[in-house]
């Protein structure tokens, strides 16, 4: 039996393809989160003149095609340097911003918003040491 194959004609290579999907991702997820937060401070600020469905949707297609297309091994992994003090700075004042937010959007729970928000920070600051200490291209780990 014969296979048949099917393609359709696209002007990107593979690469170049995947960059563009994971770029989208990132913009669309975002721009749907800053798009939310902003409704959430400021209640119609943002639905009374665009549904915030559809940057969902976006995001979430994007997501999946960018997480299906097929991966290019030895050009997607790019030795990453160690983190710096910069690094660090930025990791703490996201940490802080998320205290900060969820204070604020948890103040009515009373005594209990002293457990929740720093408990969050510290969630949010120790993923972000995760992602930075968690390096796939380790030689002793593929033993």
């Amino acid at each position: 039996m014969r296979r048949v194959t099917f393609s359709i004609p696209w002007p990107l290579s593979a690469k170049e393809t995947r960059d563009i999907l994971s770029f989208v991702f990132q913009v669309t997820l975002v721009s749907y989160l800053g798009l939310y937060l902003i409704e959430n401070l400021r209640p119609g600020f943002v639905t009374f003149f665009y549904n915030l469905d559809s940057f969902l949707w976006a995001a979430i297609i994007t997501g999946v095609l960018s997480s299906v297309w097929p991966a290019i091994v030895p050009e997607s992994k790019k030795l990453l340097s160690k983190p710096t003090w910069k690094d660090f700075v930025w990791m703490g004042l996201l940490a802080i911003g998320t205290v900060a937010v969820v204070w604020y959007k948890t103040s009515s729970v009373g005594w209990l918003v002293r457990v929740i928000a720093p408990l969050s920070g510290l969630i949010v600051l120790g993923l972000s040491l995760l992602v930075y200490y968690d390096r796939d291209d380790d030689p002793e780990s593929s033993e």
